[in-house]
């Protein structure tokens, strides 16, 4: 039998590599979820933070805005961004993406976006012709946006292992 190792009780906190997500639960959590903390970097170097809708389209990670927001001037400054996405019934399974965002007028990609959120907010029943199309009419402002993240650097944490290890006193290492 092996015995267990004696570390102190702060120690699975401290290196948490063995608390990540594989790619499978990354990707499963991502199209599940429907909202993100969206990070950018004002012109004075300062973070930046706000909760976004955000809809997958090509299995690309797709957001909107008109120019009259902060973030459309900041990422037209500086495309880099960070997304920190939960799972949405369990907080602790969190996906953060860090990657740069391309910034397009595209009308076809407008439709795709308001199509996929209106699918999801229909609980995957694609809305009618006549509700797709008054959606998009609200989108359809002329300085209206399609913002799309590339992705970079992939980072997540599984809390619940953590404290499941921990309660267990049970050895990842």
């Amino acid at each position: 039998m092996k015995d267990k190792p004696n570390r102190p009780a702060w120690f699975a906190r401290r290196d948490i590599s063995p608390f990540v997500l594989d790619d499978t639960a990354i990707i499963q959590l991502i199209g599940k979820a429907s909202h993100s903390v969206v990070s950018w970097v004002t012109k004075d170097n300062q973070p930046v933070s706000a909760i976004m809708l955000y809809v997958l389209v090509d299995n690309v990670i797709t957001v909107t805005s008109t120019r009259n927001h902060a973030k459309y001037h900041a990422w037209r400054r500086n495309p880099a961004a960070s997304f920190c996405i939960w799972d949405p019934k369990n907080i602790g399974r969190q996906v953060t993406l860090r990657g740069q965002i391309e910034m397009k007028q595209d009308a076809e990609l407008l439709h795709r976006f308001t199509e996929g959120f209106l699918t999801r907010l229909g609980h995957g029943t694609p809305p009618s012709a006549e509700r797709l199309a008054a959606e998009i009419e609200k989108f359809n402002a002329p300085d209206r946006h399609m913002m799309q993240l590339h992705v970079e650097k992939v980072l997540s944490h599984d809390l619940n292992r953590l404290l499941e290890v921990e309660k267990n006193g049970t050895d990842v290492w």
